[in-house]
């Protein structure tokens, strides 16, 4: 895709000097390193907007080059291929994982406090909760605008959230944030409470004068003091490459199908662009208008035939999830073990309802015999958002899948949400000590894990 965009944005040759056509090879060089420059080039000559998180507006109602109509939900899901180039990297940089509350608040405010004049950060969180913790990560912000970073804030403002918070008698920093803006200048600091359900947890941090590598830290880990106990995961990653990646997976342009093989580590989004009444009515069936990756990037993973030993630590689930668990167990190698929350903070009797699905699906397909499905409650508020999977052949790589997106109809074809799949070794390694030692902490289920009540399953599964 590289070489043909940079085609596009070169002129025709003309006879040139031998120093003209050596400055002309580095610059065919350099849009090859970086796909994500050249098609920010390409795509600003035809009038759209570079793949910044500022143009591609997360969670407004207006994405240039995107789809208007809501579709239906498998309409962009194929079992085979990937994400388009821009958002993949080849050779990443040691990617770190975080594996608790106190890691990631402990690492935004470090990266936070290692910026300094003409750097930016541009941070978003779908809860941002009062808090000593918050507190530290507000302070840490204050701190860079003072120096002269330039701060981008925004928390999710959306219908869903409130009725989220309203359930279960929450709080939220948007009042002291816009104060904060008021305080520090909209030029230095922006705040914005978004109106489309924005999911996705990120910070990226843009350094420009020598005092370190851009950087990226995304997952599952919402701010609050309420959260410090619950268990959950994010990435932290470095460089040039992994934050032009996550930008261009954040963008919405429209995307080019590419083998991710070889790639340490691809950025799958979902960006709705607006909101349907068919489709909030009907969750299920329907997707709302947008571009949506990450129920095609879970499934392709569940479909790769390479893999047969599945693992999955999920904090909420309902009946689209637990079929798309049960698609793969269809397969007679595979074998999944799924870790879930025994008590959630939401969802309860929605989570049990998709539980008791994938559990009779899996056992009518073989006849009682559910030897490859072991399902485990932990009773620590599990958060995570991972899907792990692993293959016979030793030749090839472990796979690991993590991010914000839960196994849910709104959250796959509703929300915006961020997720990576990762094949760097060290990562996956870790990951997968992560996973072994919630199953060791977690009892096994039984059929009085499966009681839910009615209606409240049905109305928490179309609420969420």
């Amino acid at each position: 895709m590289s070489a043909r965009i940079a085609a596009s944005i070169v002129p025709r040759a003309r006879p040139r000097s031998r120093a003209s056509t050596r400055a002309s090879r580095r610059r065919g060089d350099a849009a090859t390193r970086h796909r994500v420059r050249a098609h920010a080039a390409e795509t600003s000559q035809r009038g759209r907007a570079p793949p910044t998180v500022e143009n591609h507006r997360v969670g407004s109602r207006s994405f240039a080059g995107s789809r208007s109509a809501s579709r239906s939900f498998d309409d962009d899901v194929s079992s085979s291929g990937s994400f388009d180039e821009g958002a993949r990297v080849v050779k990443a940089r040691p990617l770190r994982l975080l594996t608790s509350y106190v890691d990631v608040v402990e690492a935004l405010c470090r990266e936070l406090g290692t910026t300094s004049k003409g750097d930016s950060v541009e941070f978003s969180v779908y809860v941002f909760e009062r808090g000593k913790s918050s507190d530290k990560v507000v302070a840490a912000m204050k701190r860079a605008v003072k120096r002269g970073v330039r701060v981008k804030c925004s928390v999710d403002g959306s219908v869903v959230s409130k009725f989220t918070r309203w359930c279960e008698g929450t709080t939220t920093l948007t009042a002291e944030l816009e104060a904060l803006q008021e305080e520090l200048g909209a030029e230095h600091f922006s705040f914005t409470p978004v109106s489309q359900a924005t999911h996705a947890k990120f910070m990226i941090v843009e350094r420009k004068h020598g005092t370190g590598l851009p950087s990226v830290i995304f997952g599952g880990v919402n701010v609050g003091d309420r959260f410090t106990n619950w268990r959950d995961f994010a990435i932290r990653a470095d460089g040039r490459a992994a934050v032009d990646a996550m930008r261009y997976a954040l963008g919405s342009f429209e995307r080019t199908i590419t083998s991710n093989d070889d790639a340490d580590i691809v950025f799958a989004s979902n960006l709705p662009t607006g909101w349907s009444p068919i489709a909030w009515t009907f969750p299920r069936y329907m997707t709302f208008p947008g571009r949506f990756e990450v129920k095609q990037a879970m499934k392709q993973l569940l479909r790769d035939t390479r893999y047969s030993k599945y693992s999955v630590a999920m904090a909420y689930i309902d009946s689209m999830g637990a079929d798309m668990l049960a698609e793969m167990l269809r397969r007679r190698d595979a074998s999944l073990t799924l870790i879930v929350p025994r008590t959630p903070n939401v969802y309860h009797d929605a989570n049990r309802k998709a539980l008791k699905r994938l559990v009779d699906v899996n056992a009518s397909r073989r006849s009682g015999d559910s030897n490859n499905l072991k399902i485990f409650l932990i009773d620590d508020m599990l958060h995570a958002k991972v899907l792990y999977a692993e293959s016979e052949d030793e030749s090839v790589a472990d796979f690991g899948m993590l991010g914000s997106c839960n196994l849910k109809q709104r959250s796959l074809g509703q929300f915006v949400e961020l997720n990576a799949s990762i094949r760097q070794p060290a990562l996956t390694m870790a990951l997968r000590r992560q996973l072994v030692q919630l199953v060791e902490e977690s009892l096994p289920l039984t059929k009085d894990d499966l009681v839910f009540s009615e209606p409240k399953a049905t109305i928490e599964e179309w609420l969420g």
